[in-house]
């Protein structure tokens, strides 16, 4: 398995060929094929040989449905393969070499029902579902097994309402469906689509009917909330007893589980290495950021989306911690403000979104932290920002992935490096270390 997902084959006229949803070990029939000089890639086939770690999905349309690409790969053959892509991935862009064979990679919780966000399609015709692979072709789903039950649940509301006001989901390109611990149990994002500034009136009789329900939001009115405590925002515990609060505009992860691990992950690796100061870029409402603060680190986030921030600040005053500047604005700008007012931090962490922190990473070297820590979904764009650090004088100490996205290609990772004028007494033999929860 290779980063994107599909199958890797050696053929034998030395060319590589690539195949969408061939698993390690299956024999295939290619049936329409991309031929070019260098690889081929086998658009359609049909299976001829199953391979060993091939398994019976339990999902009715995971041979079409685009969502879940490796639920056909058996639970301990994904968690390999995402250590194998992770791993080629650092060492064919990053250009490390010094790499263990086997890369941890940490799951937590349970692979079918982990779900807390799900985002589903609408086309034309009114009709409810994911994308199929590779494709904008929708495929309607009866359901989601890796989603919680309380966001299957809403899927079916969803459907029932829609029902009640024909050509209600014609003006809407998606939905968004959110579910939480603390506060509003299921919160919607109704995505209007585009060249529609105004919901006609049959949605907006849809939005209102949910909104009894629901806590309900419409992409383009950010500060309209149609739910029966407006005012009440979705809450998470993370770890050091803080709750991150996020309205519906704000980024949340979709696996708790999981993401509640790689904060600890963030807390014991400040911890270890005696950290006290950090800079948190692309915060969001605060995931690093607040269980850092709440142990005992001084810091500051920052983030261009201001609903993110704002939730940040309240969280902050909610848990009684201190404000220590959570700033809205375009990252990379207010990473050179602080280069130019000479501050200085133990740790800048980033979590930045999938295209990576290319623009910024300049600027956080001449920040010159003694550790930079990065969080990433993608693992070719994690080795390339990696592979900009290491030229500009830091070294890779450790790399762990993190199973977000069971049954997916998708892989999230966290990756520490050090600056290299540090002595050698702060290194760390994390490559060594046994996370737990790891299988």
């Amino acid at each position: 398995m290779v980063p994107g997902g599909d199958g890797f084959a050696r053929l034998g006229d030395g060319r590589v060929g690539f195949a969408s949803g061939a698993l390690p070990g299956d024999v295939i029939h290619p049936i329409e094929i991309d031929d070019r000089r260098s690889y081929v890639r086998a658009l359609t086939w049909e299976l001829v040989e199953s391979g060993p770690e091939r398994v019976q999905a339990p999902c009715p349309v995971a041979d079409t449905c685009g969502g879940c690409d490796w639920m056909h790969l058996s639970r301990e053959a994904q968690l390999r393969a995402k250590a194998g892509v992770l791993r080629e991935a650092l060492s064919r862009t990053g250009g490390f070499r010094e790499l263990p064979e086997a890369l941890p990679v940490v799951s937590a919780g349970t692979d079918l029902h982990y779900r807390g966000r799900l985002r589903v399609h609408v086309d034309d015709a009114g009709r409810i579902g994911l994308f199929a692979r590779r494709s904008h072709q929708l495929i309607e789903v009866p359901g989601c097994p890796v989603s919680l039950p309380a966001v299957e649940q809403a899927l079916l509301v969803v459907r029932e309402v829609a029902a009640r006001h024909p050509g209600a989901l014609s003006a809407l390109s998606a939905i968004e469906m959110r579910t939480a611990p603390s506060g509003p149990p299921l919160a919607l994002e109704l995505v209007p689509r585009d060249g529609h500034q105004t919901l006609p009136e049959s949605t907006a009789a849809f939005r209102d009917e949910l909104a009894e329900r629901f806590a309900v939001g419409v992409e383009r009115e950010p500060h309209a909330r149609h739910a029966p405590d407006p005012g009440d925002e979705q809450r998470w515990p993370l770890p050091g007893g803080v709750e991150l609060s996020a309205p519906l505009e704000a980024f949340t992860q979709v696996n708790w589980s999981v993401n509640t691990e790689m904060v600890r992950a963030v807390l014991e690796g400040a911890r270890e290495r005696g950290l006290a100061s950090f800079c948190d870029l692309y915060c969001g409402a605060g995931n690093f950021a607040l269980p850092l603060l709440s142990a005992g680190l001084t810091g500051i986030g920052i983030d261009r989306e201001h609903a993110g921030i704002e939730a940040a600040r309240r969280s902050a005053r909610s848990a009684g911690l201190p404000d220590p500047g959570f700033l809205p604005g375009d990252v990379a700008h207010r990473v050179r403000a602080l280069v130019r007012k000479r501050r200085r931090f133990d740790l800048v962490l980033l979590d930045p979104p999938r295209s990576g922190a290319r623009d910024v990473l300049p600027a956080v070297a001449d920040l010159a932290p003694r550790y930079v820590a990065v969080c990433s979904c993608d693992p070719v764009t994690l080795a390339r920002d990696l592979r900009v650090l290491a030229r500009s004088g830091y070294e890779l100490e450790s790399v762990t992935g993190f199973d977000m996205f069971p049954h997916t290609h998708h892989v999230e990772a966290l990756a520490w490096m050090r600056r290299k004028a540090e002595g050698r007494e702060h290194a760390i033999s994390a490559w060594e270390r046994k996370p737990r929860n790891n299988r």
